[in-house]
């Protein structure tokens, strides 16, 4: 009996402290790769133009494409999502793009409905990537969020953190004052750090 309890003890000791490691330990990009897909036309270029011309100080040249999901760490989707969930111009999950692209961040940078985002989480995983899926642009509001919470990221803060920093939690989540998104946190405490 004393035998099978020192097996069990080792066992979990094998498997439970790397688990419990890996959930604590922050990921932190170096140089991250900055990327847009665009899949909604000209609607879409007209978004990539304003958040690009904020965002490339912070990450550098974004890579832009119209077609394929470019390999990168941040990727900007600007796409209709179907009401199946579905990413409407290509018929992919949002789990599908995440795995092509490798991205660690994926933002849904134009406005969808949040059923569509709903339905989209029955596609398929998602994979380990923090996803923010907008509901609402409000204008320059989205951009100038996402600048001062990857500026914050660049200082060492995790996503999460910096992201409550910027929006406080709780009864007055949905405020006026910034875009209204959903953020999934599926990748952890992501932060950043230049090369």
């Amino acid at each position: 009996m004393e035998v099978i309890a020192a097996i069990v003890i080792v066992v979990c000791l094998l498997i439970g402290v790397p688990l419990y490691q890996r959930r604590r330990k922050a990921a932190c990009i170096v140089a991250p790769r900055f990327a847009t897909l665009n899949l909604k036309g000209a609607e879409g270029e007209a978004l990539i133009q304003v958040d690009t011309r904020v965002l490339e100080p912070i990450f550098g040249v974004a890579e832009q494409s119209r077609f394929l999901p470019p390999k990168c760490d941040v990727l900007f989707l600007y796409s209709d999502i179907s009401p199946d969930g579905r990413i409407e111009s290509s018929r992919m999950s949002l789990g599908d793009l995440v795995k092509a692209s490798g991205a660690t961040i994926l933002v849904v940078a134009s406005d969808n409905p949040g059923p569509a985002y709903v339905a989209g989480n029955k596609t398929g995983n998602y994979g380990r990537v923090n996803l923010v899926m907008t509901l609402a642009r409000r204008g320059d509001l989205f951009p100038r969020f996402f600048v001062r919470l990857f500026e914050d990221m660049m200082r060492g803060t995790s996503m999460p953190v910096a992201w409550v920093r910027l929006a406080p939690q709780g009864p007055q989540a949905e405020s006026a004052e910034f875009p209204s998104t959903i953020f999934a946190c599926m990748a952890g405490q992501v932060s950043f750090r230049p090369k």
